[in-house]
């Protein structure tokens, strides 16, 4: 996490790392959230998927006053497990039975877009921003316990597109450091098929975590 942070702030502006007073200034956010992934099979258990989301980005404002804009670049990642539970058919009885699977699931989500921002005070910072992004992920699914001889443990993976919105809002406690929290959605053509149903990678993510300015 460190090494992608120190490149992006290099490649963003060099030259401004040692600055006092950057008039073109960066903004690095560390985060921690949660995305909610809507489950749409009624055969699965356990409501919702609930994603926990790890990330860093870097906003490159081009003013410095009150009205804030920019872009900017991040990356989101998550190692998650789960257990689920889901209805499947137990033979030629027709009958169904339950069956409980270990999830376990890692994504990379990779964005860049443009931001606005308004900074009222020097201590506040509010903002706004929306672009493409790349989503590589996999999920692996095995049963825990089952008396169905037919359920093995299953795995899919696979590389989509798509566009996120987020808003966001920074409060400093120094010059150079603070905290952060926003909401964030996206849509992308990223699509699980495992034994626990069909999952499309999208929705509704917030966030929190340290802010810093440079």
């Amino acid at each position: 996490m460190v090494w992608i942070i120190c490149l992006a702030i290099g490649w963003l502006d060099p030259g401004n790392a040692f600055c006092e007073e950057p008039s073109d200034p960066l903004v690095v956010h560390i985060t921690y959230g949660q995305l909610t992934v809507p489950n749409d099979d009624p055969a699965v258990g356990g409501g919702d998927y609930t994603l926990n989301l790890f990330g860093a980005d870097v906003q490159k404002t081009f003013h410095s006053g009150s009205l804030l804009y920019g872009y900017e670049v991040g990356i989101f990642f998550s190692i998650d497990s789960e257990v689920r539970s889901f209805y499947a058919s137990s033979g030629q009885g027709g009958g169904k039975a339950a069956v409980s699977v270990d999830v376990n699931s890692f994504l990379i989500d990779y964005f860049m877009g443009g931001f606005v921002g308004l900074a009222p005070a020097k201590w506040l910072r509010v903002y706004a921003g929306a672009g493409p992004l790349i989503i590589w992920g996999m999920r692996d699914t095995k049963p825990v316990a089952t008396p169905l001889e037919e359920s093995e443990k299953q795995s899919d993976s696979g590389l989509g597109v798509g566009a996120y919105a987020r808003a966001g809002v920074d409060i400093f406690f120094s010059k150079s450091f603070g905290i952060n929290a926003g909401a964030r959605v996206n849509q992308t053509t990223l699509s699980f098929k495992n034994m626990d149903g069909d999952v499309d990678v999208e929705g509704w993510q917030y966030y929190c975590g340290a802010t810093f300015y440079f």
